[in-house]
């Protein structure tokens, strides 16, 4: 698979912005608890925490960057080479009329 643009992959570099305003953004809840007993562990439970385990909670960051890479993955203009009795270009064709939504 070869690429037509492959400085589309350029736009990749979008994702640390990303990443930064992620990690960056303050999170806070207000709770209201009976007791603060019940808070004390809690100073070492984000400290065992890794930075990796924050993905696992905001699937909305996964998404982003999923995007970011199909859209990247887009521009680049991806194109693949039939090996054998010749080169063939081949089409895909979409038929979005009413009639084929019928269904």
């Amino acid at each position: 698979m070869t690429f037509l643009s492959p400085f589309a992959f350029a736009l990749l570099s979008l994702a640390a912005p990303l990443l930064l305003l992620y990690f960056l953004k303050v999170r806070r809840r207000e709770r209201t608890v009976s007791s603060v007993l019940l808070w004390e562990s809690t100073p070492r439970d984000r400290q065992a925490s890794t930075a990796f385990q924050r993905f696992q909670r905001d699937p909305l960051l996964i998404l982003q960057l999923l995007a970011l890479l199909a859209l990247a993955l887009a521009l680049a203009r991806p194109t693949a080479t039939v090996l054998g009795h010749g080169a063939r270009k081949v089409v895909v064709v979409l038929d979005t009329s009413a009639s084929m939504k019928a269904t």
